[in-house]
């Protein structure tokens, strides 16, 4: 009865969100893209193009659901695996653009769009014209309509890399009489920790369907043909031998604490350089003007240029983990300021010291094993403690080697989810 009251509620707000969805490109910075709306709203309501209809009819067929570009990534080592395992179609949905270009970039995706609303019309019409076997979804995409109506279909749900913070639990409590149909629907759910896994049992989820997997992510393979366009880059820009502070997936505000740590540290080594990655493209002219605005010299990857610059600023997706492996010592956005952290593991897997700042919550398990003594990371605080550990590993290359081996022997130690989920998902298919 639960379930059926929620699936109601839920369908009764779907004419807000889509109105939602209208109204987050009128009024935010993305608005200029409103030429892709018709293309959008019909994904929304749960509509999928005839010719990928087409590709797919007859094929057994597994849809994922990821967020963003983020949890596309993670899930790209588990969707590599089940492509060379099986003959499987595998169709990707996400709730943002980035993330539904970033699976129609993987080859092993035969169709991405984004995700229908949380709402009985629009699932059950992509439901019914995908006719998928099974859906997974991943981390803490909990979409209880979602959830409810792929169990009654059969679609056997999952949540692989699943994770909930504490916070997460607290809000989660409020609501658990509602939440509790859509965790039952899930046949497992494949942590990322123990810890994890606790605070969904705590929630409703029956003890017997929980795994403890890991995270796929960590099993990403690092890419060549980045890292030899990072080298020949650096060398157009005259780095060769230059320390290299590389900084990833930044925020607003949290950039501000990094030029400062990174001019801090450039007073005492002056032959060190920036580069830097915003976790949101868009911002990448923001970011730019700031650099300007402190005196650098900045180069942009897109522009090409091979002039001197002090800084780099990467303005195009896939470019980063090159230059991570260039690095003396790198740093980790979405931690200085209240995001909870990006990925730790990619930088480290270069066997490059991490640093990053206190806000680690989605990334806590790394987070603890790089910090802990001999893990090849450094917590900092503030734009004082990042300047401080920056000098360290921009003075002294042996120490920044030694850090990043731990760092990558850390990493190590967190690979293997992938064959556990792929495990977890056969045993739950059953």
């Amino acid at each position: 009865m639960r379930a059926l009251f929620l699936l109601v509620v839920e369908t009764m707000f779907a004419p807000l969100a889509a109105l939602g969805v209208i109204l987050s490109f009128v009024f935010s910075s993305k608005r200029g893209r409103l030429g892709g709306l018709s293309e959008e709203l019909p994904e929304r309501f749960g509509a999928i193009r005839p010719a990928a209809l087409e590709q797919l009819r007859g094929r057994d067929v597994w849809w994922f659901h990821a967020a963003s570009a983020g949890e596309v990534a993670g899930l790209a080592p588990l969707l590599k695996a089940l492509h060379e395992k099986t003959s499987l179609q595998l169709v990707v949905t996400t709730t943002t653009r980035s993330g539904r270009d970033a699976a129609r970039a993987l080859p092993w995706v035969a169709w991405a769009q984004l995700a229908p609303l949380d709402a009985w019309p629009c699932v059950s019409r992509f439901v019914e014209a995908l006719a998928p076997k099974r859906l997974i979804l991943t981390e803490t995409e909990l979409w209880p309509t979602t959830l409810i109506l792929a169990s009654r279909a059969g679609l056997k749900p999952a949540l692989i890399n699943a994770r909930m913070t504490p916070r997460s639990r607290s809000r989660y409590g409020l609501v658990s009489f509602f939440l509790a149909p859509a965790l039952r629907a899930l046949t497992v759910v494949a942590a990322q920790s123990a810890e994890d896994g606790e605070r969904f049992v705590g929630l409703g989820l029956p003890r017997e369907r929980l795994v403890v997997a890991g995270n796929t992510k960590y099993d990403q393979a690092l890419a060549d043909a980045p890292a030899s366009e990072a080298r020949e880059r650096a060398r157009a820009l005259g780095w060769s031998g230059a320390p290299l502070f590389v900084t990833g997936s930044t925020h607003p505000f949290e950039e501000e604490m990094v030029l400062a740590a990174f001019l801090a540290a450039r007073r005492k080594v002056p032959e060190l350089r920036l580069v830097l990655a915003p976790r949101h493209l868009e911002r990448a002219a923001d970011a730019a003007d700031l650099l300007s605005r402190a005196g650098l010299k900045v180069a942009r990857w897109s522009a090409g240029s091979a002039a001197r610059a002090d800084a780099l600023l990467l303005d195009e997706m896939g470019v980063l983990p090159g230059f991570y492996a260039l690095a003396r010592a790198a740093f980790v956005g979405g931690t200085l300021v209240p995001v909870g952290g990006h990925n730790l593991l990619e930088p480290a897997l270069a066997g490059v010291p991490v640093l990053f700042g206190p806000h680690t919550e989605h990334i806590e398990r790394p987070a603890q094993l790089l910090s802990a003594h001999g893990g090849g990371g450094r917590l900092v605080r503030d734009a004082a403690e990042l300047a401080a550990r920056l000098e360290e590993f921009a003075r002294d290359e042996d120490a920044g080697r030694a850090a990043g081996a731990a760092a990558r022997a850390t990493a190590e130690s967190l690979r293997g989810a992938t064959a556990r989920t792929v495990a977890a998902l056969e045993w739950a298919g059953v």
